[in-house]
């Protein structure tokens, strides 16, 4: 990960190059699952729209790509925030009846934001990951 050079901007062209890192990063995740912190160790299964949906959000910046990259270590050091029930259509489509935001904080990063969705067979699967922006006052 230390060679990729990823892009800082925001042009269009950025954001692409940005998504294209992601999702050839993560895409050896996929079908793999990884101990959680929030959920005591217990395991969250990287599918492919995983995958797709971090890689379509986190692209937009360069921080949230850096988060994405660290999608392991960041479920490792995970913690709740808040669980909430799926209202948007992308989350329905993904057959969730349950979603949990978790945080972790990253050394040279900082806060980072982490969507969880759980199905009625009770399987724990990653949504998406971005860096949680600081708001100014």
């Amino acid at each position: 990960m230390d060679d990729l050079q990823i892009p800082i901007g925001c042009c269009r062209e950025d954001v692409y190059a940005r998504r294209t890192i992601i999702f050839e990063s993560l895409s050896p995740l996929i079908g793999t699952s990884i101990p959680c912190g929030a959920f005591n160790g217990k395991n969250v299964e990287i599918i492919y729209n995983s995958i797709d949906e971090t890689a379509t959000r986190a692209a937009r910046s360069y921080e949230s790509t850096l988060a994405a990259l660290r999608i392991v270590e960041a479920l490792e050091k995970s913690y709740f925030v808040k669980t909430d029930i799926p209202n948007t259509k992308q989350k329905k489509k993904m057959y969730f009846t349950k979603i949990y935001e978790l945080k972790a904080t990253l050394t040279d990063l900082g806060d980072v934001k982490i969507i969880i969705g759980e199905r009625n067979n009770k399987r724990i699967i990653h949504y998406c990951i971005t860096h949680k922006k600081i708001k100014s006052g």
